[in-house]
């Protein structure tokens, strides 16, 4: 019965939006539902629904939700705003000191949370190039486990730059305790704004941009 009054309140209102092309990935579509319910989900499945601008997505669990594709909305029943998380200005300032290298023309700071075997970073390589002349960019390692977290470790400790950054490979060489110190201490923070996976993206504002499609849009909007 939930459903069915979900099918009926929720589509209507989300027909009215005038919402950018393309649906979030797993990744950012398990951000958003988190930051709403404010509970760690999992989306398992996204699916477009072209005729409502919208994407239904589906958690580990088996709850559904419906996210609008300006990443503004999302329902579970009535329309939710979706809080757009920020960090404080103490934790911004925490990533930036513990940033491996910079680089960059731009003026404006961009922290890039990534780790070495970030798929989406690799496959979107020329959309980081891009930044290089907008932004001032901050790498920071950082992985929530496995081999991410092992590979970020290992970044630190062998004090990788830009050029050798995504070079690093498996099998990867054991890390040093002093970078697994950083890469844990990075994790513990973003845990607390529900951040568990790569890439993320913070520009002055402080906002947390999720994913390179969050990343693509918020530079449509500023430039």
């Amino acid at each position: 019965m939930r459903k069915a009054l979900l099918t009926l309140i929720a589509y209507p209102a989300l027909a009215w939006s005038n919402a950018p092309a393309g649906c979030p990935s797993a990744q950012e579509a398990s951000y958003i539902v988190s930051q709403v319910t404010k509970t760690p989900l999992v989306v398992e499945l996204v699916k477009e629904l072209p005729q409502f601008n919208a994407c239904m997505v589906k958690t580990d669990s088996g709850e559904s939700f419906f996210i609008s594709k300006d990443r503004k909305w999302v329902i579970e029943g009535i329309l939710v705003k979706v809080p757009q998380a920020k960090l404080s200005e103490e934790d911004y300032k925490k990533l930036l000191k513990k940033a491996l290298f910079t680089v960059g023309s731009g003026k404006e700071p961009l922290i890039v949370l990534t780790n070495p075997l970030c798929k989406a970073c690799k496959e979107n390589r020329e959309r980081l190039r891009e930044l290089l002349t907008k932004f001032k960019l901050y790498f920071v390692p950082v992985g929530f486990e496995g081999k991410e977290f092992d590979s970020a470790v290992l970044a630190y400790c062998k004090k990788v730059n830009f050029k050798e950054f995504f070079k690093v490979k498996e099998p990867l060489e054991p890390g040093c305790d002093l970078g697994k110190l950083k890469v844990w201490s990075i994790a513990d923070l973003l845990k607390k704004y529900r951040v568990t996976a790569t890439p993320v993206f913070i520009p002055p504002s402080r906002e947390l941009l999720v994913g390179v499609q969050e990343l693509s849009r918020f530079v449509r909007e500023s430039f």
